[in-house]
């Protein structure tokens, strides 16, 4: 059954027409969106009444997961299926059977059975995109109790937990992160995707929360906004703790399929193997104490880069690299201490959740880190630094109600760590590794913002 819902936003009549989920693809379990449609429940005006009258009209219209399942036959999406199977170019048949291996698991609101089985997938099925069950649950065992005054929606544990940065970080990291076990789906973006021309996930829980449109009501959202500093330290924690748990899963399945690509790549920093040639003033590092500014462990690729700055300190421990470096790496080994690390680290973002932050005091510990360690040697951990002192920034404001200037140098240090087009021979651009980053003017620009926020701080402690 095609659902059609109209849905007025301003002045405009925008009709959605056949979004739902057709009946033919649609489990049992999972009820479709046109359960939430009617005006008087999630389909409502935008800007009028209760923001959960209209959130359904809210995410339909401005939400990126909306339209996450039609992504999959643009122009990019072709390409990347193309390269995948060649054959997909010519077949629809195969063209969806890549798609049902590699894509709607987070692409749209898929089942087990329907990555499995075979066929073309409905124009409906991927209109639905990500829909609101992907991410509160399948809606069938509380889609009626949810709508009586007395819903406890802590009591059904089929409805997922959204208010906490834990509830909502472990909602997020299911896709952006990936599982290979979640709702018994296989949710794995790896290097032979990436290769294929996808972008590397690198996920950010308070900048993917910032970039949603909010289509629930903020007021539960105290947890999450109290602290920039706590939402980026308990969101990294989460992420070391999927992306370990995701490393465990892909040992384990390639240990009973050797079909499962292992080594994993994706698994590594890119710019350990995918390093520009033309970097100006390059040498090959003669030794522990002389390195090339752009040094990667001396050669050794680094663990899941992105995650590991700041929490598991890789890149000085070289025993540990070559234990975990693509040609040495056990599955064996990395299956059972994947789980053990993505439990440890799951506990920290409980800590972490818990504990109470004072900006003045990371603000002078960052400073002292940066001072006394060397440079941060790769993109990866400059990028973290940056991301760190701008939810430092962002509490310093808070403290003040928003009276201090962000500093513009802050807009100097993240425009270093940009990626440049170069253009090339038949294409528009493409995207390089940022072959210019020079470490030590990047350490000197951080210390000077630090410097001037802690001069500022004083200034306002002490006014006198």
């Amino acid at each position: 059954m095609k659902c059609f819902l109209s849905v007025l936003i301003g002045l405009e009549l925008i009709c959605f027409a056949d979004i739902a989920v057709a009946k033919a693809d649609e489990p049992t379990s999972f009820v479709g969106i046109s359960s939430c449609a009617t005006s008087t429940c999630h389909g409502g005006v935008i800007g009028r009444g209760p923001v959960w009258n209209h959130s359904l009209s809210t995410w339909l219209a401005n939400d990126p997961h909306a339209n996450a399942g039609r992504l999959l036959y643009d122009r990019d999406s072709q390409a990347i299926v193309s390269r995948l199977d060649r054959s997909a170019s010519g077949s629809r048949e195969a063209y969806d059977a890549v798609l049902r291996e590699r894509c709607i698991s987070c692409h749209t609101t898929a089942t087990a059975a329907q990555t499995a089985a075979s066929g073309k997938l409905s124009a409906e099925f991927l209109a639905s995109g990500v829909t609101c069950e992907s991410c509160h649950g399948a809606a069938e065992s509380w889609l009626v109790s949810h709508t009586h005054v007395d819903w406890d929606p802590a009591a059904n544990e089929s409805m997922r937990e959204m208010d906490s940065i834990i509830g909502r970080g472990e909602t997020c990291v299911r896709c952006h992160i990936g599982s290979r076990t979640e709702d018994g789906l296989v949710r794995d973006m790896n290097h032979d995707l990436i290769a294929a021309g996808h972008p590397a996930l690198r996920f950010d829980l308070p900048i993917y929360l910032a970039n949603l449109p909010t289509h629930w009501d903020d007021r539960h959202d105290r947890e999450l906004n109290a602290s920039s500093v706590r939402l980026r330290a308990v969101g990294r924690a989460i992420n070391l703790a999927a992306a370990a748990k995701l490393a465990s899963e892909r040992a384990s399945d390639h240990l009973q399929d050797p079909t499962v690509p292992w080594p994993e790549f994706a698994d590594y920093d890119c710019f350990a193997c995918h390093q520009s040639l033309s970097i100006r003033n390059f040498q090959v590092p003669l030794s522990n104490r002389k390195k090339s500014p752009l040094h990667v462990s001396d050669g050794l690729p680094v663990w899941n880069a992105w995650h590991s700055v700041n929490q598991l300190e890789l890149r000085e421990n070289t025993a540990l690299l070559e234990k975990l470096s693509p040609h040495r790496s056990d599955p064996k080994q990395i299956a059972a201490s994947g789980q053990t690390l993505a439990v440890k680290y799951r506990k920290i973002a409980q800590q972490l959740a818990s504990e109470t932050v004072d900006p003045r005091e990371k603000l002078s510990s960052m400073q002292q880190r940066l001072q006394d360690q060397p440079p941060p040697v790769d993109w990866h951990q400059a990028a973290i630094e940056y991301l760190e002192l701008d939810a430092l920034l962002r509490d310093f404001n808070a403290m003040h109600s928003g009276s201090l200037q962000e500093p513009e140098s802050l807009q100097e240090l993240e425009q270093s760590l940009r990626f440049q087009p170069e253009p090339s021979a038949g294409s528009g651009g493409v995207m390089q590794s940022p072959a210019d980053f020079d470490p030590a003017k990047f350490r000197r620009m951080i210390l000077r913002i630090l410097q001037s926020q802690l001069t500022s701080t004083l200034g306002q402690a002490n006014p006198e």
